[in-house]
């Protein structure tokens, strides 16, 4: 009897499915697509490393190309100028996020990452108002006080002369950065036990999030259970490490007074006070703190590791970067080297840190955008409600758009310095669009800054006979390996 329900059950939703299906796939029938099977579609073949067959399937369909994962239309897109076809001459129509049931199940999707109704404009407005050139340039204190510390945690290892994990360091860096951008706090370096916690629930949380969910694809199928499947689990820690901060947060600015003035106002503050005025949720509130927390921790702690393996892959360019920092700085007494005193001053490391965000994009996939009018895009009709993915780890990997995409070659930017992407570099990793990175001006600053001040002071070494593993781990975040260095002081 419960076979014959559950086949009742089966046929039904497959109905239903057809039903709903029937004009997006009609629509999207003319774009080329891989084999796929009845029911399942592509699902089968979306696991494990989702960019690599991401970038298969790009070599063997071209630019623009669909996908069934179970019951959802997917249309991949890749190279900017495709891109820049659809996120920017069709802003409106790409501008949405495609809502997963899995994500609504974590949080309803009340986040600056995933909100899609008029509480996303208040989101994003909160979160610019502290990104503007002032407020960076305010920054830069803090960038330096925390490059400062650990430089000076850096001298010992190069005094030890011992080879060491490098990724902890940049991790904290980064974690310290970003907190002081939400809440006005940071982790002592002593602290380092307690500071790595969240960094590592981070890292499975970004990790899990890009693996597929098949019950987002298959609904008839049981939902997973948020106490036992490693997606919920993951962001449940991670929740609680926020939230914890939130409270301290809290309890600080009822001791401190002066801490709620103008001056002192953090985006945690300016969120609470949208919060009270009834224009958010207080879910929103924390979500949008995780997004912060765990998008702008990793990011750019993940490219400044790849960027380090790079260069002691290629001691050469290492040596050509150092040179130029060291000559720049030179007559200088700055230990520190700023992204607004010397990012002009340094070309040839903001080729280096382009090329290491070209053959490094640390949003290997992007986060899926979901299409709401029918829209033509490259000759191909796309329906309104298809998931659309951004490939932006074959845009940057792919002959299409660079010459020798496997080597790291910092020069193929040599008419462009800024660290921006555009149509002169087919950049893309911040993603592309009006729902691209709100926090790449801070990125780029924190960034520059200590790769330039660590390149200037340190050598970094391969302890290894064969080149260091450059091989990430995917994830929503791609994730560097664990990498040992030697470091020497340069005199």
């Amino acid at each position: 009897m419960n076979y014959i329900i559950i086949l009742v059950i089966i046929i039904i939703s497959l109905y239903i499915f057809k039903g709903n299906g029937d004009r997006k796939s009609k629509i999207n029938s003319k774009i080329p697509s891989p084999f796929k099977l009845p029911i399942l579609g592509n699902l089968l073949s979306m696991s494990g490393d989702l960019h690599l067959q991401f970038d298969k399937w790009y070599r063997q369909l071209g630019s623009i190309y669909r996908i069934k994962a179970g019951s959802v239309e997917c249309v991949v897109l890749t190279g900017y100028p495709i891109l820049r076809k659809a996120f920017v001459e069709h802003s409106e129509a790409f501008a949405s996020r495609y809502r997963l049931a899995s994500k609504l199940q974590l949080n309803g999707c009340e986040d600056i990452a995933f909100e899609n109704n008029p509480r996303h404009a208040i989101l994003k407005k909160v979160t610019l108002s502290e990104m503007t050139s002032v407020k960076i340039k305010r920054m830069e204190d803090h960038i330096i006080k925390e490059t400062e510390k650990l430089i000076s945690l850096l001298d010992k290892h190069a005094e030890d002369g011992k080879p060491f994990q490098i990724n902890g360091y940049l991790h904290m860096f980064s974690l310290n950065i970003i907190l002081r951008f939400l809440f006005g706090v940071d982790y002592p370096y002593e602290q380092v036990n307690q500071s790595a916690g969240i960094i590592k629930t981070v890292q499975d949380f970004f990790i899990e999030a890009g693996k597929p969910i098949v019950t987002d694809f298959l609904p008839f199928l049981s939902q997973p259970d948020p106490k036992k499947h490693p997606y919920f689990v993951s962001y449940a820690k991670l929740v609680k490490e926020v939230e914890d901060l939130i409270e301290k947060d809290q309890k600080q600015r009822e001791q401190d007074k002066s801490s709620n003035d103008e001056q002192n106002q953090t985006i945690l503050s300016k969120l609470i006070k949208e919060y009270e005025q009834g224009n958010i949720t207080w879910n929103g509130v924390t979500n949008t703190a995780i997004d912060i927390v765990a998008a702008g921790s990793d990011t750019s702690a993940n490219t400044m590791i790849f960027c380090l393996i790079s260069l002691a892959n290629n001691p050469d360019i290492q040596k050509k970067v150092h040179y130029g920092i060291s000559s720049s700085l030179s007559g200088s007494n700055d230990i520190v080297a700023t992204h607004s005193k010397y990012h002009s001053s340094l070309p040839y490391l903001s080729m280096v840190i382009k090329e290491t965000f070209r053959k490094y994009p640390i949003a290997v996939l992007g986060i899926p955008h979901e299409l709401t009018q029918d829209v033509e895009i490259g000759g191909y009709d796309i329906a309104a409600g298809t998931l659309i993915f951004q490939n932006i780890y074959s845009s940057h990997r792919s002959e299409e758009f660079f010459d020798q995409p496997s080597e790291f070659i910092p020069e193929r930017f040599l008419e462009t310095t800024n660290l921006n992407y555009g149509s002169s570099t087919n950049l893309v990793h911040f993603g592309v669009g009006v729902r691209d990175c709100i926090g790449k001006s801070l990125a780029s600053a924190e960034i520059f800054t200590l790769l330039a001040t660590l390149l200037n002071r340190y050598q970094f070494i391969n302890p290894n006979d064969k080149p260091l593993c450059d091989i990430g781990v995917f994830g929503l975040a791609y994730q560097p390996p664990l990498t040992n260095l030697i470091i020497k002081k340069i005199k």
